[in-house]
């Protein structure tokens, strides 16, 4: 049978001042078309239709479209021709031109095949003078692979819902307050302390030397607080520019300045709206500056550069310091009334070396990690615990943790030896006399030159093993500026 559009024989007679010459434009197109009359029975249908319906022409022409037997599609002479009935689920469930002759209005629909094919069927009535529904054309496509492509979508969004949910998981865990590394009864004091503040909504003091680790305190009273699912934002003093500072923590109006932007910008506060800001190095702060932070304190309002106008915030405090505040109080470089309101709750993290039980479980974790991060398989061996027990730390935590991750970047071996610490342990160990006990301490040694050392020893060995000082650079994420200053200054010292 040669491919034109089909028709019943008195199709031409009643509608053919209609529909002249039109079966070259129906073969030609990618949609199926369909035409029934007000009886709605199928007059005139394309090839593509027939395709889309799975039906020759002589199981359609000629039958009305609700009476279309589902199962065997031929047309059911036993069925009642009584007013619209609902259609048989099968090739025609979902028809339009049911619903379009009782509604004279335009209907779409999802045709459901025998086949398990879908189509989407849009169908429009043709009003005669009357007003009354002469013919219905309707319109069909195959979206069999538009749905698949739907199942295909929602497959995968369930997948990446179910990773991400893994990773968001994961991540809690990693970050979680039992994953905290404390052993020592002083830590666990500290803790405890840490674990009743955080049930509150009060401002929090965190005091403690340099690398003790005051950050990682905060964000566990954060994980432990009402605020848990927004913001942590960490905002270090030291970092900032004394002429940006506040601006950066408090915004700026719009206009405010030449060269700032026009609409204005959202300062730390305005970013960590909801959830916890924590200040580090609150000491370093000047006067007026702090004068502004007490304002926030006392009445949880912030006043933007160049605006008139204070703006009410909801963010928790939570401050650090290495900085001895009474004596920075007597002395005038610290607010007196500031320092008494950071006294609601102060948490005092003692030097790891006034802790020695945390150091094991610390350098355990700290390795397990950084295996992970760089793929390796690291352990220490049993001369390595004994001397790590020895040594002062001056650094606290982050000297421990800066030296095992440049061991575990830059070794070769699986089996970490005493040896194989940089130079900041005693240099009788190094040499490999495992039986020697080194000195308390560093013998006075400033703690920058000690840092110094470490970082030489671990960008030296990455050195060795990387083509060039970018690959470096990118591995320790710093820029290469940065990778040959330390280079050089750890050359001289040496």
């Amino acid at each position: 049978m040669s491919e034109t559009a089909y028709e019943v024989p008195y199709f031409q007679e009643k509608y053919g001042h209609l529909f002249s010459e039109m079966d070259a434009i129906f073969n030609v197109l990618h949609e199926g078309i369909c035409i029934s009359n007000a009886e709605g029975v199928i007059l005139k249908m394309n090839p593509m239709y027939e395709r889309l319906c799975g039906l020759p022409p002589e199981a359609l022409l000629g039958k009305e479209v609700r009476f279309l037997n589902s199962k065997e599609g031929v047309f059911d002479e036993a069925e009642p021709h009584a007013d619209l009935v609902e259609e048989q689920k099968g090739i025609f469930m979902g028809a339009v031109s049911p619903v379009i002759l009782k509604s004279k209005r335009p209907a779409s629909s999802v045709q459901q095949t025998s086949g398990g094919r879908k189509n989407l069927l849009h169908g429009y009535p043709v009003l005669n003078a009357d007003g009354e529904v002469e013919l219905v054309v309707t319109f069909i496509r195959d979206i069999s692979h538009l749905t698949l492509f739907k199942e295909q979508i929602e497959y995968h969004k369930h997948i990446f819902q179910t990773f991400w949910s893994n990773i968001q998981h994961g991540a809690r865990e990693v970050s979680a307050p039992d994953a905290v590394v404390v052993e020592s009864p002083a830590m666990k004091q500290v803790m405890a302390q840490a674990r009743k503040v955080a049930a509150t909504d009060a401002t929090v003091l965190i005091l403690g030397d340099t690398g003790v680790g005051k950050g990682e305190v905060a964000r566990y009273i954060h994980s432990r607080s009402d605020r848990s699912g927004s913001t942590f934002f960490c905002a270090d003093c030291t970092s900032i520019p004394e002429n940006l500072i506040e601006s950066e923590l408090f915004g700026y109006a719009r206009g405010a300045f030449s060269g700032a932007r026009r609409e204005g910008k959202p300062g730390y506060f305005d970013v960590a709206a909801g959830g916890t800001i924590f200040l580090d190095e609150i000491g370093e702060l000047s006067l007026n500056v702090q004068a502004k932070l007490l304002r926030v304190l006392q009445d949880q309002e912030i006043m933007q550069v160049g605006s008139l106008k204070p703006k009410k915030i909801d963010t928790r405090i939570i401050a650090a310091t290495n900085v001895n505040l009474e004596e920075a109080v007597a002395k005038g470089t610290f607010r007196q009334d500031l320092y008494y309101r950071l006294q609601v709750s102060v948490l005092d993290i003692p030097p790891l070396k006034e802790r020695l039980e945390d150091i094991q479980p610390l350098a355990q974790y700290f390795l397990e990690r950084y295996n992970l991060k760089y793929r390796k398989q690291f352990y220490f061996s049993d001369d390595v615990m004994p001397m790590l027990l020895r040594h002062g730390w001056a650094g606290n935590v982050r000297e421990l943790q800066n030296m095992i991750q440049g061991i575990v970047i830059t070794l070769d071996k699986r089996v970490i030896e005493p040896e194989d610490f940089p130079r900041l342990m005693p240099k009788e160990a190094v040499r490999g006399s495992r039986s020697y006990v080194p000195v308390q301490g560093q013998g006075g040694r400033p703690l920058k030159e000690i840092m110094a050392e470490i970082e030489y020893d671990i960008l030296s060995k990455a050195m060795e093993g990387c083509h060039s000082m970018e690959q470096v650079a990118e591995m320790f994420q710093v820029n290469r500026t940065t990778v040959s200053r330390k280079l050089k200054a750890g050359k001289k010292q040496g």
